[in-house]
């Protein structure tokens, strides 16, 4: 099976460059460094001709290094920008793309004075991301564990119920079963918002009291070797008014409806617009305020986006959200994601959690 790096060094000559450089530091880390090469430390310059790998980082990283990219030609210096210009100027590089959202200005006029003669050539985030899109089999792995981690420990705090508790304390209770359950910790700044928060779509938590009568949607995951999983539930503490059932029931016939839709070739647009129609249909269509999914892998935001503005088909191997949402302000919102696996034979849902109306006894 062909590797990410091998497949780059053979897209070079489209690229129209000779080499790329990558580069992760602890103020601006690259995604796209680790993934290529495997390599998990803080501070590291990757280089990929046509022919040659080279890994350049400093000796704190020297075992490490070795360890996780044995595919690379390792070089451990203090002088990372002189020696990244020495080979540069051996392997007669003229034309090196950078991965421009994740190389920052000073990084790049430093490399310019050192190699005068080497033209920078800015790349799209696409380069590699149209390469990260499709997931291998150990990724999916990784994602579904983080997936079944995530949702075995919402369900542990939802069974310990919500009345009386704050917004905060049920989001740090949830983070800490996370690490409990051998996660590395949360994907994202995990979103409880109860009452009329809920109406907020990034309502992270706050010392608010969750009360009777209110919905709470909380928004979650957590990280298995570096891959992050993405899952929202939204409950009700005690019996749901009229009002809040039929929102709910709204946000549920998109959510499944949407999943009905997914197909191999089908279009990210195509699948929005299912989910779209209808929240539409049921009368709260300018109340969904985002887009129906995103991809998900080692970033929490990566292609496919499925919204009106997106781009491409759905396609085997890529892993997504779909997560419809109503917010009524004054009201309170609802908001069901799962994640998805998108298998030849159809769609796989890797979170585990209901997505039917769940109800907290007060």
């Amino acid at each position: 099976m062909i590797s990410a790096s091998n497949a780059l060094q053979m897209r070079l000559r489209k690229l129209g460059v000779d080499a790329v450089l990558f580069n992760t530091s602890e103020h601006l880390p690259s995604i796209n460094l680790r993934y290529l090469s495997g390599f998990t430390g803080s501070d590291a310059s990757l280089l990929i001709t046509a022919h040659e790998m080279r890994l350049f980082t400093d000796g704190r990283y020297k075992s490490q290094a070795a360890r996780e990219a044995p595919g690379f030609r390792l070089h451990v210096t203090r002088q990372k920008m002189e020696s990244l210009a020495r080979i540069l100027a051996r392997l007669k590089v003229k034309r090196l793309g950078i991965e421009s959202a994740r190389v920052s200005y000073e990084f790049v006029k430093a490399l310019e004075r050192k190699s005068p003669g080497v033209r920078i050539v800015d790349m799209k985030r696409s380069f590699v991301e149209e390469l990260r899109i499709r997931k291998s089999p150990e990724e999916k792995r990784k994602i579904q564990e983080a997936a079944a981690i995530a949702s075995r420990c919402c369900q542990e705090i939802l069974e310990r119920g919500l009345d009386g508790r704050t917004e905060i304390e049920v989001a740090d209770e949830l983070e800490m079963l996370f690490k409990r359950h051998r996660a590395q910790g949360r994907a994202f700044e995990t979103i409880v918002a109860s009452g009329e928060r809920s109406a907020w779509p990034h309502g992270t938590a706050t010392e608010k009291t969750i009360r009777k009568g209110e919905l709470v949607i909380v928004d979650y995951g957590c990280v298995v070797g570096g891959y992050n999983s993405d899952e929202t539930v939204t409950c009700v503490v005690g019996r749901p008014t009229r009002e809040q059932q039929k929102i709910y029931t709204a946000a549920h016939t998109a959510h499944m409806k949407a999943i009905e839709a997914l197909k191999i070739g089908v279009s990210v647009k195509t699948v929005d617009r299912v989910a779209r129609d209808a929240i539409q249909k049921a009368g709260y269509g300018k109340h969904f305020l985002h887009g129906l999914g995103h991809g998900l892998g080692l970033e929490v935001h990566e292609p496919p986006r499925l919204s009106p503005l997106g781009r491409g088909v759905i396609d085997e191997g890529m892993v997504f959200t779909i997560e419809p949402g109503i917010y009524l302000e004054g009201v309170g919102g609802v908001r069901l994601e799962s994640l998805i696996y998108m298998d030849r034979d159809g769609p796989e849902v890797l979170s585990r959690m209901p997505k039917e109306l769940i109800r907290i006894e007060p």
